[in-house]
């Protein structure tokens, strides 16, 4: 259990902390043979089928024991045994031995430099130096004794040349291996601005740093920010202590007129992004803080950034003065560049790592192309128009193929559907304001007599029906039935019977379309009109129904 559990710790570093250095020192694969002998090269061999560079295996006595150059070592270094390694391996230490040949031979070399190739970096053989400055590394003192030799800075490369150098001319032969690891963190390059001097002796350098420096900025090369190492916590103690090393990179707020350090990163290919890490100082009474604000940014070409930047706010702590890794999700965002811009919070801003989680995504990746294409376009026509401004401002809403080229367009079509909408709706309350102030125009059709519809019940028995019984207004006529047979008494239970409902009061007038539209023709009006007749307040029950008619 314990075991599982100190392994998913170092893998949790790992993947946090990108590629350790000390964890990255296993042999390459000189003396096992898992590099090739094709992948051996050498300018030159005294005899290449006894002592060719294939023969140049540390602890191997195969043969003459060792690769021997054809001329002499002097200082102008011009004999070299290449190691080929296909991809970014990142070389950590060296060793090497003479020419022991079963004790016969007497030749070794007591020092040599070496020299590097990573793709895409200068197209050319860069050379070693340690953090001292110094090219030559120590050698062997006899034909049998290894000699290893730890670098620091390690160095990035996918090809490595061994140098023999002699300050006299003499003959060397040379048994060589290399440790190290393969380079996951997949960063080619990173660029930015050279630290700053804090007083009079203390500088802030990517002394590391094996690109080219113009004087100002850094560019196409390796140092610091990806060697493994972090700073001690006290920024001064590499300055006082001699067993120390300077691992921060600084910078101050004074000559950048507060804009933000910008440090660009490229990648072998083209990667999916889940974080970055970033360990910085934090002693706040020394003028250094974290930095306030981080802004990344992507691109698959390296000429525009496309998407809205990923933005963090550091809170400031202004209590515990230690170092810390500050980390800020990236969200799977994609590309072969990452720009990221860090904002002063105080006077000083110090960093000592940088390291991404990433892994290689496979497509075709050409929209930058095309970009580009029409970014030039762009720029004639601006040249060709006076006035023109031709910077390239590098943002989510002037990107074609962004969000922001449709931006316009969904606002206009928002808008437009607000105010439709708005119309509708005053068009809808003016309507029905109209319907309830207007009168409403009568059902009656115009060719109906309304005077013969519409007609007030008369007080006495109407003269030409003999079936209504006359009541008085607001009373109404029942219809008569004719006299029936006496039916047997109710029983003694319905002896008492309920009282009827009261019926609703009666409509003073009649519908009059559907009489009209059925071809109802009103009867004439009587002569003259009878007498009234008064009726009896008791109530009475004509024929089966039982109706109340009340005074």
């Amino acid at each position: 259990m314990k075991v599982l559990l100190a392994s998913v710790m170092i893998l949790l570093v790992t993947a946090a902390d990108g590629v350790d250095p000390s964890q990255c020192i296993a042999p390459l694969g000189m003396e096992s043979g898992a590099i090739k002998d094709q992948d051996i090269t050498a300018s030159s061999s005294f005899e290449h089928g006894n002592v060719g560079p294939h023969h140049g295996r540390l602890r191997n006595e195969l043969d003459g024991g060792a690769w021997c150059p054809q001329s002499a070592a002097t200082p102008d270094l011009k004999e070299w045994i290449q190691i080929d390694l296909h991809t970014v391996h990142m070389i950590t230490a060296t060793e090497t031995q003479g020419r022991f040949g079963n004790g016969k031979g007497m030749e070794f070399a007591e020092a040599y430099v070496l020299e590097y190739w990573r793709p895409r970096f200068l197209n050319k053989w860069i050379r070693y130096r340690n953090r001292s400055g110094e090219e030559a590394l120590k050698g062997n003192i006899n034909t049998y004794l290894e000699s290893k030799t730890i670098l620091d800075p390690p160095i990035w490369a996918s090809k490595i040349k061994f140098l023999p150098l002699s300050h006299h001319e003499r003959t060397v032969c040379m048994r060589v291996e290399i440790y190290g690891c393969r380079w996951t963190d997949g960063i080619l390059s990173y660029s930015m601005p050279q630290g700053d001097k804090r007083g009079t002796s203390w500088e802030f350098y990517d002394t590391a740093y094996d690109g080219h420096w113009d004087g100002e900025k850094l560019q196409y090369g390796l140092g610091q920010l990806t060697d493994g190492k972090v700073a001690p916590d006290d920024f001064k103690a590499s300055f006082y202590q001699t067993n120390s090393q300077q691992g921060w990179v600084g910078w101050k707020n004074d000559t950048r007129k507060n804009k933000p350090i910008e440090i660009v990163f490229e990648f072998d290919k083209v990667r999916e992004f889940t974080a970055v890490h970033i360990y910085t100082n934090n002693q706040f009474t020394k003028d250094v803080q974290v930095f306030s604000q981080a802004k990344v940014l992507f691109s698959v070409g390296g000429k525009r950034y496309k998407g809205e930047p990923i933005t963090f706010d550091y809170m400031e702590d202004r209590i515990w003065e230690t170092p810390r890794n500050v980390s800020i999700r990236l969200y799977h965002r994609v590309g072969r560049f990452v720009k990221i811009q860090l904002q002063f919070a105080a006077r000083w801003l110090m960093i000592s790592e940088v390291t991404f989680d990433s892994f290689i995504v496979n497509g075709n990746f050409t929209e930058e192309e095309e970009e580009e294409l029409e970014e030039q376009t762009l720029q004639k026509d601006q040249i060709a128009s006076p006035g023109a401004d031709n910077k390239n401002v590098v943002s989510a809403v002037n990107t074609p193929s962004g969000l922001g080229q449709y931006l316009g367009v969904i606002v206009g079509v928002l808008s437009v559907l607000v105010v439709l909408m708005v119309a509708v709706v005053v068009f809808v309350v003016i309507q029905q304001r109209r319907y309830k102030s207007s009168p409403r125009p009568s059902q009656v059709p115009g060719g109906c007599d309304k005077a013969a519809l519409y007609r007030e019940p008369s007080m006495g028995r109407l003269p030409g029906s003999s079936d209504y019984a006359d009541v008085r207004d607001p009373e109404y006529a029942v219809p008569l039935q004719p006299p029936q047979t006496p039916r047997a008494p109710p029983p003694l239970h319905n002896f008492f019977p309920k009282p009827p409902p009261v019926p609703p009061p009666p409509e003073r007038y009649y519908a009059a379309t559907e009489i009209c539209n059925s071809g109802f023709v009103p009867p004439p009006p009587p002569l003259s009109t009878p007498p009234p007749v008064r009726l009896s307040r008791q109530p009475r029950y004509v024929s089966n129904t039982r109706t109340y008619v009340g005074p």
